[in-house]
């Protein structure tokens, strides 16, 4: 049996198997490889011992059968099977941990329904790779063990059951200091530039596409996301990787995202960028400034141009809250009347945006719990699914399930432009249109706007509230009255 690691800076590396030492032999490429004979049947431990001024093993467990590593058979059933095209895309962000509720692979089996009762058509995992259990979790970001899962998620075999499992219901699957002066610090950074001379290689650009490699071919992944890629800040390694992948999984249809803050469009392909699309803070950031009970909040976060900015821009992934910032409901403070219309008109924009969508988990279900990004990345919060008994949470989850289902069978939704066709910056009221039969009316203001006259709609003639019924008529010079509650919007339909 071969053991093999790349190790190109190292002068010295062995081999303890089963507390045996065993010399390496360093290779041209920078890689240490050793072959050991008859090793027999069962599981044994093995690590490296590498010799540098602060020398360091990690251990790892391996079974062997007949002289080779054993590797558990796994049958993919699904692979096959026609997914979503990522213009049709619905994205949830997942934290295995408090998602599931056993914390485990297997208890995401166990409510693939429930996302698909919700609409959703792709899952966004945070990172499941191998981690020190003591560190902070970081939500999965700190990994220690890159070519491992965490060990409490389950075996390879129960994360190669949900994505077949996820890919038979149709719903895709994603894995996911160059600028002294950016607040944002996420620790230390491999050098993608470094190239070593003597060996001709460059390790850290190897060991990522190793990386990359593995998790791909292994696992079937859908997509990838680079998280901080503005501290990788090199756009052609995010290429290559992006070309790896995509080769590795040619017969599926792929979507690459990076995050990127403040989003850089021109990280997205279309603007000659090495992925498919990049996160946008923005859009969190102008919708919690306009619609949170902050009075201070309101005034300093913007005006109606940075939310059409944020409605219109194409190629970003939009949320209303993430892993990253507290919840939209948690920041509104109340859960009432009042609240519940500040949601609507969220959800409402979320699903009626450019950009691809994407839920954090829970969001539907009204969780408004505080998490501390600071502080409390350690602890556990497990998805409050009894909130679905409470009036004002199911009304939540049926106002996401409508919308998401608006979304995935409107054409305009997906693909189409895009037109603001009324804008009052005083009064707060901003309307655009997607397509010629779908209009949103928004009251960006806390003042409620009684028989108020929205002109230059784009069909005259009767329209009916998507989440109501009600029907309201645009008179022959293309004028709508309205009355609208304080942070009101409204989506209509145009009558057939």
């Amino acid at each position: 049996m071969k053991f093999s690691l790349f190790a190109p800076t190292i002068d010295d590396v062995k081999l303890i198997l089963d507390d045996k030492e065993i010399d390496m032999d360093k290779q041209s490429d920078g890689r240490f490889i050793c072959t050991v004979d008859n090793i027999f049947n069962g599981d044994h431990k093995y690590k490296f011992r590498i010799k540098k001024k602060n020398g360091f093993e990690k251990c790892a467990l391996f079974r062997s059968e007949n002289g080779k590593e054993y590797h558990e058979e796994f049958h993919w059933k699904y692979d096959q099977i026609k997914l979503p095209e990522n213009k049709q895309l619905v994205l949830y962000e997942m934290f295995v941990q408090d998602f599931a509720d056993n914390g485990q692979f297997s208890g995401v089996i166990n409510k693939l329904d429930y996302l698909v009762e919700l609409g959703i058509n792709a899952i966004e995992l945070t990172p499941i790779m191998g981690i020190e259990e003591a560190e902070n979790d970081t939500w999965g970001y700190l990994p220690s063990h890159f070519f491992s899962i965490r060990s409490s998620y389950g075996t390879k075999n129960d994360l190669k059951l949900l994505v077949d499992e996820c890919h038979s219901r149709k719903i895709r699957y994603y894995k996911g200091k160059h600028h002294p002066d950016d607040p944002y610090n996420w620790g230390p950074e491999l050098n993608y530039d470094f190239q070593d001379q003597q060996l001709k290689v460059e390790p850290a650009v190897k060991f990522i596409s190793d990386v990359v490699k593995y998790w791909f071919e292994e696992f079937h992944l859908d997509g990838i996301r680079f998280d901080a890629a503005k501290q990788m800040d090199n756009f052609e390694i995010l290429g290559r990787l992006d070309r790896l992948a995509r080769s590795i999984r040619s017969d599926q249809l792929f979507l690459s995202q990076a995050e990127y803050v403040p989003e850089n469009k021109d990280i997205c392909k279309e603007n000659g960028g090495p992925v498919d699309v990049c996160w946008s803070a923005s859009f969190h950031h102008w919708l919690t400034g306009f619609l949170t009970l902050n009075k201070d909040q309101m005034t300093k976060h913007g005006t109606l141009s940075d939310l059409k900015y944020s409605f219109s821009s194409k190629n970003l992934v939009n949320y209303l809250s993430c892993h990253d910032n507290e919840r939209l409901l948690h920041d509104i403070g109340k859960k009432d009347s009042d609240a519940f219309i500040r949601m609507e008109t969220a959800v409402i924009h979320l699903f009626t945006s450019v950009g691809i969508p994407m839920i954090w988990q829970g969001e539907e279900l009204g969780e408004d719990r505080q998490i501390d990004v600071l502080k409390d990345k350690k602890k556990h919060y497990p998805m409050p699914w009894n909130f679905l008994q409470k009036d004002f949470n199911r009304r939540l989850f049926n106002l996401f399930q409508n919308l998401i289902k608006l979304r995935r069978s409107n054409k305009d939704l997906q693909e189409g432009p895009i037109n603001f066709f009324f804008e009052d910056e005083n009064n707060r009221i901003l309307a655009y249109s997607r397509g010629l039969n779908l209009i949103i009316i928004t009251n960006f203001d806390q003042k409620p706007k009684l028989k108020y006259i929205i002109s230059n709609l784009p069909q005259q003639g009767k329209w009916i509230d998507y989440l109501t019924n009600e029907q309201v008529d645009v008179d022959q010079v293309n004028n709508l009255t309205l009355t609208l509650l304080p942070f009101q919007s409204r989506l209509f339909i145009k009558h057939i």
